[in-house]
């Protein structure tokens, strides 16, 4: 018997038409992944009647949830990822806005989320292939860290709805992007309108606060529904302790902002040239004094949160993505 590689495992996903279901279309992308724990689990609910004896009754089936993590290294091939975690999506031609030919240009703001996802596992290795097809899945958060050095670090919590054991996939030609991650000699912070040369470190999180208690009787146990409640953007930002700047700012509750643009060679949106920026037009900073951990150079570690008043983004936070790929639908 042949035990199941990780490293030959794959993972497809796909925008469902209707909730919960598998699209008849085939349009799946590969989903290139670092590690995952998404499954669906179902509790065992103990019956409390007593019965003029000690021995317990058999215990019930308790609701299924389909939940878990993946997470990845931030490439331009993640644009249906960002636009299952922010909602609100426009692409348009390169041309159009004064980008080279064949390129196009991906908007990205809070906002409605879509229908759902289908998540698919592939077990090639084992004798028997199996396909744990997860459909009804959203996007509750986003995570995003940039360091100095190495891959932009990312994951998503999914909640989902239901688990599905197939002995075939659902696309059996699924497209694949590629992978070509940013890393962090390409990352350029902007801080209230000006170079942020000090950063070592800057993490946020994007949350869509998805409501997963709609279970109703209809004898699945499966979720009805996954609605959104109101996105909320934290992060934190890391900077050497040369001035107190940003710790001027916390303190006084000064409205600030962040740019964070990831760019591949030119960054016009060509191939291997493809550009990533996350703006967050408004957002203050929480006071946090620098504190001395030891003899080495002292760093001020600053949280945020985001918000949407008169910016003209008109979204607590927005990504543009520029790439030859034509829609991440």
């Amino acid at each position: 018997m042949s035990q199941q590689q990780g490293s030959n495992s794959r993972l497809l996903y796909q925008t469902e038409v209707t909730y919960k279901q598998v699209p008849s279309n085939q349009d799946a992308m590969v989903l290139p992944f670092v590690s995952e724990s998404l499954r669906s689990s179902r509790n065992l609910i103990s019956s409390n009647t007593i019965r003029s004896s000690r021995n317990p009754v058999a215990p019930v089936r308790g609701n299924v949830d389909v939940s878990g993590d993946i997470s990845f290294e931030l490439a331009p091939q993640y644009g249906k990822i960002l636009h299952h975690a922010f909602g609100t999506y426009t692409a348009v031609s390169g041309e159009s806005v004064g980008m080279v030919a064949g390129t196009y240009k991906h908007t990205f703001k809070v906002g409605v989320l879509p229908v759902g996802l289908i998540i698919e596992k592939q077990f090639t290795d084992i004798d028997t292939a199996k396909y744990f097809q997860y459909s009804g899945c959203k996007i509750n958060s986003l995570k995003v860290s940039v360091k100095p050095e190495g891959m932009i670090e990312c994951s998503v919590a999914i909640i989902g709805a239901k688990e599905t054991e197939a002995a075939s996939s659902f696309d059996s030609s699924p497209v694949d992007l590629g992978h070509d991650p940013f890393d962090g000699f390409e990352a350029v912070i902007t801080e209230g309108g000006a170079s942020l040369g000090i950063a070592t470190e800057i993490d946020f999180t994007l949350e869509n606060n998805l409501d997963g208690n709609s279970y109703v009787i209809d004898g699945t146990g499966t979720r009805h529904s996954l609605p959104a409640g109101t996105a909320k953007v934290t992060g934190t930002v890391k900077v050497l302790f040369e001035n107190t700047t940003l710790y001027d700012k916390a303190v006084a509750s000064t409205e600030s902002s962040l740019v964070i643009a990831l760019t591949h060679g030119t960054g016009d949106g060509t191939s291997g040239n493809e550009k990533l920026t996350f703006t967050i037009p408004e957002l203050k900073f929480t006071p946090n004094a620098p504190v001395i951990s030891g003899p080495s150079g002292v760093l001020v570690e600053l949280p945020f949160e985001a918000y949407y008043d008169d910016s003209s983004e008109a979204t607590a936070i927005q990504a543009d993505l520029l790439s030859t790929t034509a829609y991440y639908g």
